[in-house]
């Protein structure tokens, strides 16, 4: 669509949002791994181990930067410095932004859903003890997986409607600048044009960080809850891993005290810092140990609640 009516070209998003592979979550309150429809060619893929995973990475990031090209052609329909263009490139990305609003906890429960799929998959895999009895222990709305799920989800609609706002910022940060006489016209050109960057740089964060902060967060949230204490951290085994999680990798840690993994102090599990491409492969009690707090398995000091 022509960028000669913006208001109109906001209005028209939803619907253009519309045209994407997303399958209707309409009224999502619970995300399940039955969310996203699975092939038998998928299913052979997912015998992989848990670090599966960050494929959903991909898919995410993709309908990110498709955000981010909507806010580019927004802010380029005005020119830069121009005190009404500014205005109305701030009222229509606040008004993106509302209209993202559905589209976003839809984009966030697909996510949570594809994550969940791989995770769960792996965690079969890779445990071979869920009974029938217990995957409905696990997946049932009001156990603890089921309440991350719905956490994170509307942590992803705040994020993912963000990015228009923070652009519309930027926008006036710059031009403000530019009007105090604190910046010269052909660097505010130069700066206006780059939002683009800057914003597809941003949704590429979003996606790659949340991808890792839900998987991370669903693995401890199922192993948590059929009694795992540990698990083992895990890198992608390249040379951009962080020498402090090169230290950690192969090591056990619990649950319940995250380790110390940034040069600042900060503690966290695999995955939940930014950037971060680690994850925890649980260590899990074996099948006959699950609901028998007897079983030897309890007994011993390192696996004890």
């Amino acid at each position: 669509m022509s960028m000669s009516n913006p208001g109109l070209f906001v209005r028209t998003l939803a619907d253009a949002l519309k045209d994407t592979d997303f399958i209707s979550v309409r009224g999502v309150k619970n995300v399940t791994t039955g969310d996203v429809y699975q092939s038998r060619r998928q299913r052979q893929r997912e015998a992989e181990h848990f670090a599966s995973v960050r494929n959903a990475y991909y898919g995410y990031v993709s309908k990110l930067r498709r955000i981010a090209r909507h806010v580019a052609d927004i802010i380029r329909a005005y020119p830069p410095g121009d005190p009404a263009g500014v205005e109305a490139i701030n009222r229509y990305l606040r008004d993106y932004s509302y209209i993202l609003r559905p589209w976003a906890r839809q984009a966030g429960a697909l996510m949570i859903a594809e994550v969940s799929r791989r995770d769960y998959t792996a965690f079969i895999r890779h445990a071979r003890m869920l009974g029938r009895e217990l995957k409905r222990e696990v997946l049932t709305p009001g156990t603890p997986t089921s309440l991350e799920v719905n956490r994170i989800l509307d942590e992803q609609m705040e994020l993912i409607t963000s990015i228009p706002l923070e652009a519309a910022e930027r926008v006036q940060e710059l031009s403000r600048e530019y009007w105090t006489g604190g910046k010269r016209y052909d660097q505010l050109v130069r700066d206006i044009l780059a939002s683009s960057t800057v914003t597809h740089n941003r949704a590429t964060l979003i996606a790659r960080t949340e991808i890792a902060k839900t998987s991370s967060a669903v693995t401890q949230a199922r192993a948590t809850e059929i009694g795992s204490v540990d698990y083992v951290w895990h890198t992608a085994g390249d040379a951009d891993v962080r020498p402090m999680h090169q230290h950690l990798a192969g090591r056990t840690f619990r649950w319940d005290d995250p380790p110390v993994a940034e040069t600042s102090g900060e503690r966290h599990h695999p995955g939940e810092f930014p950037n971060c491409r680690c994850w925890a492969i649980p260590n899990l009690p074996p099948p006959e140990a699950i609901g028998d707090p007897s079983h030897p398995w309890w007994l011993r000091r390192d696996h004890r609640p």
